[in-house]
């Protein structure tokens, strides 16, 4: 059999052809509560493309306002937009009805306000006629706040290849990325064998796991993912609770003893650690965004970067450094003592709970 017969081959295992257009053998899954102003815009930017997915699964988890009919509408118009009710459980449990429900051999999920590259998909069958193998596709994303704003990069479709998810994962972390969230990413279904828990950054450690579990991967330097800055993001001026703030400690936790017992370059995992810890510090600052920050939780933040993020591994010199700092920020003796512990342990939990306890 010919290269040109055999490529027209494996592909027909990943694609089919309705109405002169090229269907592939993917599921989108958006999971969507409230989101009546963006997800006909989200919706948009997947059926107009030249290649489609063989279905958009869409889960309302539990909406209030108009979402369900704007999904309802695509639904009558498109036959692959599926629509599912829940009644209110979170993102995670709408991703895993949402992943139970799907019958594409690769799964792509898809926040409801954020929108997607008109080329994606194209260039993700391009990604299929290479290679028969590929387990996991990551591609860069961009932020926007007005979709009129929004200019698509044309330029740039090259593609990389990686023989291991350890080495996409070493090169993201190279080009000082953050490989997080899940909708970064087209995986292979057969991969997702574990299911989402939580509400707040619930997709970190499995998509952690995945993605270094993961033989031959593929990377686009284009930005092909286009999330949106709402004007109630975490990121963008929304308060946020003391308990997200601690939720966000323990992923941090758990994402840095799975990358620990990884086999990754040392210089790797402190790349990756070290933004994790400080974006724990950012959501910290995020948190006291509208109120007056005490004096304590900056001496602690100032200590946590010291020990945990710098890195400062020399104990003595740690501890006569608490001492002097202590005594010149005029520190009371049992915060003092703490950060002494914190300099003979390097106990990350111990010092992280200290800094949750304080705030208010």
């Amino acid at each position: 059999m010919s290269n040109q017969l055999t490529a027209i081959f494996f592909l027909k295992r990943y694609f089919t052809m309705e109405n002169e257009k090229l269907i592939l053998n993917l599921s989108i899954i958006i999971p969507c509560y409230n989101v009546e102003n963006y997800i006909e815009q989200c919706l948009n930017s997947i059926v107009q493309q030249t290649v489609q997915p063989k279905e958009i699964i869409c889960i309302d988890d539990g909406a209030t306002d108009n979402t369900a009919n704007v999904i309802q509408a695509f639904a009558q118009k498109f036959s692959c937009v599926k629509y599912i009710y829940q009644t209110n459980q979170g993102v995670s449990q709408a991703r895993n009805v949402g992943i139970n429900q799907a019958t594409g051999q690769y799964i792509q999920f898809v926040d409801p306000d954020d929108i997607l590259h008109p080329n994606l998909f194209a260039i993700f069958l391009k990604v299929l006629n290479i290679s028969n193998a590929i387990e996991l596709f990551y591609f860069e994303n961009q932020n926007f706040e007005k979709l009129e704003d929004l200019e698509f990069n044309n330029n740039d479709n090259s593609l990389t290849r990686f023989d291991t998810g350890n080495e996409l994962f070493t090169h993201i972390i190279k080009n000082k990325k953050y490989p997080g969230a899940c909708w970064k990413y087209i995986f292979k279904k057969e991969t997702l064998y574990f299911r989402f828990e939580g509400r707040n950054h619930e997709d970190h450690l499995i998509t952690l796991d995945v993605l270094l579990s993961a033989n031959l991967t593929y990377y686009s330097k284009a930005p092909l993912y286009y999330y949106r800055k709402r004007a109630n993001s975490l990121t963008n001026n929304k308060k946020i609770s003391k308990q997200y703030v601690e939720l966000y400690a323990q992923i941090i936790n758990k994402c840095t003893k799975y990358v620990q017992k990884t086999n990754l370059l040392p210089k790797t995992k402190t790349q990756y650690i070290n933004f994790l810890r400080s974006d724990y510090l950012f959501n910290i600052n995020i948190y006291y965004l509208y109120k007056e920050k005490p004096p304590i939780i900056e001496i602690y933040m100032h200590i946590y970067t010291r020990l945990f993020i710098k890195n400062n591994a020399k104990k003595l010199s740690n501890i006569f450094y608490m001492i002097r700092y202590g005594i010149r920020k005029k520190i009371p003796l049992k915060h003092i003592i703490i950060f002494i512990r914190a300099s003979l342990n390097k106990d990350i939990n111990f010092i992280t709970n200290k800094i949750n306890a304080l705030l208010n």
